[in-house]
């Protein structure tokens, strides 16, 4: 029977470690694919098309740049969905009267509505459930994280604001 590493050592891919963690990222990727599917099915929009307007209702008349920093995406990714958002009538830019360049966000009725039908958590399953982690496991799950991107050759930073 093998035995574990010891403690710092590193398991081949193999080991039964490595392919239960492996599991635990399946399972992640399930529960997070299910969860966008009844998004969808309640709601007739995707994930990132709920979580947004989530994001405005909880911070009426937010920037589009205080929006980004708070999905924790890239500016014109953000714009990209706000547009499709607005098009479906779902969020309305508003000018503001002061600084024409300013651009503020607003939930409509119809955001409402489907916000209202998007089963919970609406801001994303995965932010949800790391809001509810200790802050020792968070940091001990980051570091972690971190060292396993590091040790994937052919990992894109710029993914990570998407």
């Amino acid at each position: 029977m093998p035995s574990e590493p010891p403690p710092g050592a590193h398991p081949r891919a193999s080991s039964p470690v490595a392919m239960e963690i492996l599991k635990k990222f399946r399972i992640i990727i399930g529960a997070v694919r299910q969860h966008s599917r009844e998004l969808e099915s309640a709601c007739g929009v995707g994930g990132a098309q709920v979580w947004m307007p989530a994001a405005i209702a909880e911070t009426p008349e937010i920037t589009v740049s205080r929006l980004s920093r708070a999905l924790s995406i890239h500016v014109s990714t953000t714009s990209n969905l706000l547009d499709k958002l607005a098009k479906r009538g779902l969020v309305e830019r508003l000018r503001s009267d002061d600084d024409r360049r300013a651009v503020r966000l607003r939930i409509t009725p119809a955001g409402q509505a489907i916000l209202d039908r998007a089963p919970r958590p609406a801001s994303g399953l995965i932010i949800d459930a790391l809001s509810r982690m200790p802050r020792e496991s968070l940091a001990r799950l980051d570091e972690d994280l971190a060292c396993l991107i590091g040790h994937i050759n052919t990992t894109d930073p710029s993914a990570a604001n998407e």
